[in-house]
């Protein structure tokens, strides 16, 4: 049943926020299409969930976080991308102001929650984004 198919991939994601408006990274996926997304990566062996987006947060931005909840989780099933992902997520807040972005990131900013509903997000964060009221 999973021949030719990976396993899937744990990942914690985290909507940050710094002065009322939320961070958000723009990246090209698999598509080749670029989309906004709430930022995060995968979780690596033995690395507790918190640990891992404190850790994939500083990786893509710099930024060091306060986690203030966790936020729940949510399946990403792409079959034509070969991508199955359970994501954690989290609200955090930013503790320092420094963004210093990761190869892999075109773009990051903090906007309101009247500017995400403009963005082309990926419809796991869009998913994510509605479900706690942010769009």
């Amino acid at each position: 049943m999973l021949e030719g198919k990976s396993k899937p991939k744990i990942v914690v994601a985290a909507l940050v926020e710094k002065d009322g408006k939320f961070l958000l990274t723009k990246e090209v996926l698999e598509s080749g299409k670029e989309y906004w997304i709430v930022p995060g990566g995968g979780l690596e062996f033995g690395e507790s969930l918190d640990n891992a987006v404190k850790r994939e947060i500083k990786e893509e931005t710099n930024l060091d976080i306060e986690i203030k909840e966790f936020a729940g989780f949510q399946e990403a099933i792409v079959p034509q991308y070969n991508y199955h992902t359970v994501i954690f997520f989290y609200r955090a807040l930013s503790k320092n102001e420094s963004l210093l972005l990761e190869d892999n990131i075109l773009e990051a900013r903090f906007f309101t929650k009247e500017e995400i509903k403009n963005l082309n997000l990926v419809d796991s964060s869009r998913r994510f984004l509605e479900r706690i009221e942010i769009i």
